[in-house]
């Protein structure tokens, strides 16, 4: 018994320092796809904007103007506009970055343990419309901004409820380690294998053996990656009424965007490497990979876990 504990702690502390190495390892693969995420994501709102403008300026009926908030004539069309662009344009962020992925499996079942961000498209190309489908599930939440409503509590209609709004920013970061437990292996299982439906059916079957193992594996990287968000949105609601017009502000505020950057560019990538490497390590009863490589799985030396076995 004593020794089943050892070996779910030793997974657990293998997990974190395997996927540390590797994104040392690739780090310019993986912030190259970030980037280009970025990017895409200007692009697609450059270009849309581009054919939006161009259609009000040849169609008679439209008023060009209506794309401006605080000029626009019929602000429907105007929230529409701004609705619906910038919507897309997330959509094929995410779904670009959700090819980190692509590139841990890459890394995970490879034979030298390397990536190249140019195969970040391959996985793109083959998997984008499931990567943009499970952001539905799991990319919402781990990409929306964190906020709590920085009112004066004298004057904010929420004054008597300020305990409420804190409550609900805990159970909100509850639902995301939820989801980083329950779903975090249907990405790896999607580009493993290739089918949706099969990848929310190997993601389960994963939490029902391992489900000690994701508890404390996605436990520890939520108070890694995750907590700092938490713990900074709290502060800025609680001292904000005292604060406000301070440069203590404007300190909280930049702490909170570099917490944004550290969960993004180290936290996102240690996710899709995490939850890779568990799903190669676990065993389950799998659905048929798109690929087979050639390339032997390498063993880790110190702690003998294999780290590319599929």
């Amino acid at each position: 018994m004593i020794e089943a504990k050892s070996t779910k702690i030793s997974e657990t502390k293998t997990d974190f320092k395997i996927s540390w190495q590797f994104l040392k390892a690739n780090y310019k693969s993986f912030l190259a796809t970030e980037l280009f995420a970025f990017l895409a994501f200007i692009l697609v709102i450059s270009i849309m904007m581009g054919i939006i403008v161009l259609i009000f300026v040849l169609s008679p009926g439209l008023e060009p103007i209506d794309l401006v908030f605080d000029r626009a004539k019929d602000l429907d069309i105007t929230f529409r506009v701004w609705l619906i662009v910038p919507i897309l344009a997330y959509l094929t962020m995410v779904g670009f970055l959700y090819c980190q992925f692509g590139l841990a499996y890459d890394i995970f079942t490879s034979g030298d343990m390397f990536t190249e961000f140019k195969k970040a498209f391959n996985y793109f190309k083959e998997h984008w419309w499931k990567y943009i489908l499970l952001t539905f599930v799991t990319g919402f939440s781990f990409f929306i901004p964190d906020h709590i409503m920085q009112r004066r509590l004298e004057t904010s209609p929420w004054a008597s409820l300020g305990s409420l709004i804190i409550i609900l920013e805990v159970l909100r970061y509850l639902v995301i380690f939820i989801i980083l437990v329950v779903f975090s292996n249907t990405l790896p299982s999607v580009t493993a294998q290739g089918n949706l439906k099969n990848s929310f059916k190997e993601s389960f079957r994963i939490v029902k053996k391992e489900w000690k193992r994701l508890l404390k594996t996605w436990g520890i990287y939520f108070l890694i990656f995750i907590a700092p968000s938490l713990i900074i949105s709290g502060v800025s609601y609680l001292t904000f009424p005292v604060l406000e017009g301070t440069v203590w502000i404007e300190v909280i505020r930049g702490i909170a965007i570099i917490f944004q950057v550290y969960k993004l560019f180290i936290g996102f990538p240690m996710l899709a490497l995490i939850a890779t490497r568990i799903y190669n390590s676990v065993e389950f009863e799998r659905y048929k990979p798109l690929i087979k490589y050639e390339n032997p799985s390498k063993v880790d030396a110190e702690d003998k876990i294999s780290v590319g076995s599929i």
